[in-house]
């Protein structure tokens, strides 16, 4: 997508156009370096050039704040739908392509050693026994909650390929189930009350 910018030419007093060059998307992005939408975020999200905004199944990623505060980013919506996607400019492009090997080499090192790892692996091995190949996210968040309980939100992001947000909204749900759940349990078992058993009927 070719952008351009008129600015006025102080000599002259008139406008002259200037072509900032080709814009591309985050998908097109990763067809430069042959990943899909996903693993491109995750490189993306690594170099914080990409944010997560938005809640539940709104939240998306956008290019970061500081990414359109340089005039490297445009936040756009699709004229026939609104839908919203963004579109970042060649500088950006080549900043991130001189960075893109060292992200991508710092991803590998936590994902292929230490705790992620082995929270991954063991994860792969219980869908694998069990016969859960289609857990959602949310049910291995919870799963490395109760089996990897010093896990970080980032390792289990890391683990899973998610945003730390998405981990993070995903705990706080299980926080508030298993609170639901300790408060039902207790007041099955509470005795009754003795000013309850003597309370007269006027």
């Amino acid at each position: 997508m070719i952008y351009i910018t008129e600015i006025l030419d102080r000599k002259t007093g008139e406008l002259v156009s200037v072509d900032q060059g080709d814009w591309i998307t985050i998908t097109e992005l990763g067809q430069l370096f042959s990943l899909g939408r996903r693993q491109t975020t995750t490189v993306l999200r690594q170099l914080d050039f990409l944010q997560v905004e938005g809640g539940g199944r709104n939240s998306r990623h956008r290019i970061a704040d500081w990414v359109v505060a340089k005039g490297w980013g445009k936040r756009l919506h699709r004229k026939f739908d609104k839908f919203p996607f963004d579109v970042i400019s060649p500088d950006a492009v080549e900043w991130i392509k001189e960075r893109w090997a060292g992200a991508v080499a710092a991803i590998e090192r936590e994902t292929h050693s230490g705790p992620v790892a082995e929270a991954k692996a063991a994860l792969a091995d219980f869908k694998l026994m069990h016969g859960r190949r289609e857990m959602t996210v949310q049910m291995m968040v919870c799963w490395l909650a109760d089996f990897f309980p010093d896990l970080t939100q980032q390792h289990m992001a890391s683990a899973l390929d998610v945003s730390q947000q998405l981990v993070s909204r995903f705990l706080k749900i299980r926080s508030e189930q298993l609170k639901e759940a300790k408060n039902l349990k207790v007041s099955r078992f509470d005795p009754v009350p003795e000013t309850a058993c003597c309370t007269r009927v006027a």
